[in-house]
């Protein structure tokens, strides 16, 4: 047995013990277990540091319980090593276990592991500076004379235009919503929550959302429902109505899955979408008042506009930590790759 084995089987030990003792969960376990696979940092130290365990009663079982353990199961298998040389390579010899028992080669996990308040500081810094960089190319096109590539910079900068850089952000935040709803469905669905079918749903609504973020569909409802409702003021875009509309099935259909979610993850769906749709409806009303009053071509209107797509991508930044912090601290959600062995071995004596 190598030092780093030996080290590796101190480690899970003393996760062990500390969970039969009922000082950690099984969930802080493998968060500890995570992070000291991308740190390299021990167990004991991860877990103090988090303020789980005290540095005592990490001595005491490593004093007490995990090392006598260790040096016993080194002393069989050293003994069995020397008694029979000749199967000591395909066999696994481990402690307490008999002729009738399955050795099962501990499974390897690749871990990903995204700190959510690191990803949604990154994320608001993004949307400040796709915001800044709108309003100083709008500025620059009201205000300033022809400069090189000021109309360009204007339109590629511009929040409230298609295939722009701020559109393209959009979207993709949007997918990556549904993608990491997605693997919580596919979790959910494994280890056979009641609930699956809700994130599901959630994945498809966000990979719609993306889609139209891109393309702009929901402005396409405006024309004929304002024909069909002769709609005006604050509803000069008319696609507000079923968009309201959609928002208000969706709060009454989800209302129990929401019930159901951990405290902290239901405020924060709850303040990303109150963001969300202020953004996508509430400033659009406003928008929609002000275009038909002086129309679209001062920047009172850019201002408008621009407070409406940065409410939109900071409901959708915070929602995606929503979500991640949701995978990081549910046991069953853990984002991992598992290798599963191919083979088992039974230990012929």
């Amino acid at each position: 047995m190598t030092q780093q084995e030996i080290s590796k089987c101190k480690q899970k030990r003393l996760g062990e013990c500390l969970c039969e003792a009922r000082l950690i969960s099984p969930e802080q376990l493998d968060i500890a277990l995570n992070e000291q696979n991308l740190s390299g940092k021990r167990l004991g130290e991860i877990l103090t540091i988090r303020g789980w365990v005290e540095q005592q009663t990490i001595e005491y079982f490593m004093k007490k319980v995990v090392l006598p353990e260790q040096l016993v199961a080194e002393k069989q298998l050293f003994d069995h090593q020397n008694n029979d040389n000749k199967e000591s390579s395909s066999v696994v010899e481990t402690r307490d276990f008999d002729s009738t028992q399955l050795l099962i080669i501990p499974l390897r996990k690749l871990v990903v592991n995204i700190s959510p308040k690191k990803a949604l500081q990154f994320l608001l810094l993004v949307i400040l500076c796709l915001t800044l960089a709108s309003l100083v190319g709008q500025f620059c096109l009201y205000f300033l004379p022809n400069f090189p590539f000021r109309n360009f910079f204007a339109a590629i900068t511009n929040v409230d235009a298609e295939a722009t850089l701020p559109a393209q952000y959009s979207a993709s935040a949007l997918l990556l919503c549904s993608i990491l709803l997605l693997i919580i469905f596919h979790t959910k669905r494994v280890a056979g929550d009641a609930y699956v079918n809700y994130w599901r749903a959630l994945s498809i609504i966000f990979l719609y959302l993306s889609c139209d973020e891109y393309l702009s569909l929901h402005e396409r409802l405006s024309e004929p429902v304002q024909n069909a409702l002769k709609t005006s003021g604050f509803f000069y875009f008319a696609w507000v109505i079923p968009g309201g509309i959609f928002v208000l099935i969706y709060l009454l259909v989800f209302l129990r899955f929401l019930a159901v979610l951990p405290a902290k993850t239901r405020r924060l769906f709850l303040i990303a979408g109150t963001v969300f749709v202020s953004g996508a409806i509430g400033t659009e009303l406003v928008s929609g008042y002000y275009v038909e009053l002086h129309g679209a071509g001062d920047m009172i209107y850019v201002m408008i506009a621009t407070i409406e797509e940065f409410l939109e991508m900071v409901g959708v930044a915070i929602f995606i930590y929503a979500l991640l912090s949701y995978i990081s601290g549910s046991a069953d959600t853990n984002i991992a790759f598992v290798k599963l062995p191919k083979t088992s071995y039974r230990n012929p004596d």
